[in-house]
């Protein structure tokens, strides 16, 4: 993670054309970061304290700043709706054949796309 920042952080400072550049820094510990990275202090950098509704919260939160978009439902609704086909997952690859531990990228992403269509 911190050579991927380092190059976003310098696309941002050093690149005109990435000068509006955004990105989102996630850490499970507040603080974490000055361990092994302390050139981004000045970052806001967003604690998730290893709860993925916390994260998905904070996703969508950013979002809707960088996007500008009021149509996007809260975190909750998100996280409950993740909930919802998490639930559904272990039956879908039962009906398909796949074992859950085994899903490839493109299985996995075939599932999601089926499920959001059904779910619409």
């Amino acid at each position: 993670m911190p050579f991927e920042l380092g190059i976003d952080v310098g696309c941002k400072t050093y690149s005109g054309a990435h000068k509006d550049k955004s990105f989102l820094i996630f850490e499970s510990e507040k603080y974490r970061f000055q361990k092994y990275i302390s050139d981004i202090a000045g970052q806001d950098i967003q604690q998730h304290s290893d709860n993925p509704g916390v994260a998905v919260k904070r996703v969508r939160d950013w979002l809707r700043t960088e996007s500008g978009r009021s149509d996007i439902p809260g975190g909750s609704a998100i996280y409950k709706r993740y909930e919802s086909f998490r639930e559904d997952l272990p039956r879908i690859c039962e009906q398909l054949k796949l074992d859950l531990n085994e899903l490839t990228f493109v299985d996995f992403s075939e599932i999601v796309a089926t499920w959001l269509q059904k779910q619409a």
